[in-house]
């Protein structure tokens, strides 16, 4: 046998054989299942279970905070990342371990500019992530994050952190703000 597995020894085949009562004969041996290894024997986590998580979204940061945003003026944003865990049950009996981690974030400036980043970025002095708006109006930040996951099966004996194949999205939305512009005026006599 060739079989090589990550978790450990082969399991053996499982074969099965049946009668309909106790007064009719066995019938022929049947397998259920071949050599395989004790990693594929676990439910996997896919990423249509990761999907239908009800993950937190990360929140829009921007600075200037809580006011008007300045035309032609660096406006700051950044998200503060957290790996969110969850414990979930599947097929009703299987208890799971997940945790996601963001590692994209797309950020939609409300003018039709959107940035794409793996850089979460962070508060002022630092300019990591930023966007100039070059016309005057209502607008607001919105953030979609993504997320990979990982999840460890209850089951599990050696109760190992697995990779989930896929990703998941969540969006959050900032507050509303107004791009304006300030003009200095001199005033003679002053």
């Amino acid at each position: 046998m060739s079989l090589v597995c990550e978790d450990g020894e082969p399991l053996q085949p499982l074969w099965r054989r049946v009668r309909f009562d106790s007064s009719s004969d066995w019938g022929d041996w049947d397998l259920r299942l071949n050599w395989t290894c004790p990693e594929d024997v676990l439910p996997p986590f896919l990423e249509r279970d990761l999907r239908v998580l009800t993950i937190e979204p990360l929140a829009v940061n921007q600075q200037p905070a809580g006011g008007d945003v300045l035309v032609r003026k660096p406006l700051i944003v950044f998200a503060e990342p957290a790996v969110r865990e969850y414990h979930v049950v599947l097929f009703g009996e299987y208890g799971v371990d997940v945790r996601v981690t963001p590692v994209e974030y797309t950020w939609d400036f409300g003018d039709g500019t959107t940035l794409t980043t793996a850089d979460p970025g962070s508060p002022y002095p630092d300019f990591d992530v930023t966007h100039l708006y070059s016309s005057l109006g209502t607008r607001t930040v919105s953030l979609t994050t993504t997320w990979t996951g990982e999840y460890r099966v209850d089951a599990d004996p050696l109760h190992k952190w697995r990779q989930v194949d896929g990703t998941a999205t969540t969006t959050a939305t900032g507050e509303q703000f107004e791009v304006v512009e300030r003009r200095s005026h001199l005033i003679p006599g002053t």
